[in-house]
């Protein structure tokens, strides 16, 4: 019974080992230039993660941005994320760019963003702008919008640039008649 559990438990530590843990491969992967909190099970979620925000099948290529931020590229899409990590607990942060798409109603393309503080980001695009804090979600995060989405004011045609009025054609000037 002993020899059994045993050849069990070796054929199992035989597949971990083989790499038959269901992962993608991310042999082409250079760690060493990815930052000092990745490792290759943080970079397969990273991977899984953004495989189904970018709905991109195809293999990603990873950029390391710094301060453990990562774009992720593939399919002509691509997606930041940032790995916060908190007394070795680390959970990946969404682009807040999937959240504010929605909101907008803007492709998130064509939205630009800017860290206003550690928790909030500004989202601007499409004329339009907004903010979002960084909340805890149970082990993860999650984007919550943090203002109205505001639209963006047109500028006003200042006088000077406004058009002059056109003067009436010469045949159309009334004629004074006499009673």
């Amino acid at each position: 019974m002993n020899l059994f559990r045993l050849s069990v438990v070796g054929v199992g530590v035989a597949f971990l080992v083989a790499g038959c843990g269901g992962r993608r491969s991310n042999s082409k992967v250079d760690f060493s230039q990815m930052g000092p909190s990745i490792s290759s099970k943080r970079y397969a979620n990273l991977e899984k993660i953004a495989a189904k925000d970018l709905k991109c099948d195809q293999e990603l290529t990873p950029q390391y941005l710094g301060e453990n931020q990562y774009q992720m590229i593939g399919c002509n899409v691509e997606g930041v994320y940032e790995l916060k990590c908190k007394v070795g607990q680390c959970s990946w942060i969404p682009d807040v760019r999937a959240r504010a798409e929605f909101d907008m109603g803007c492709s998130r393309f064509d939205l630009k963003t800017s860290k206003l503080d550690p928790v909030t980001t500004g989202v601007a695009g499409c004329g339009k702008r907004a903010a979002y804090r960084l909340s805890t979600l149970g082990r993860g995060y999650s984007w919550i919008l943090n203002s109205p989405v505001a639209q963006d004011e047109v500028p006003a045609v200042a006088p000077a640039l406004a058009p002059a009025p056109t003067p009436a054609p010469a045949d159309e000037v009334p004629v004074p008649t006499e009673l």
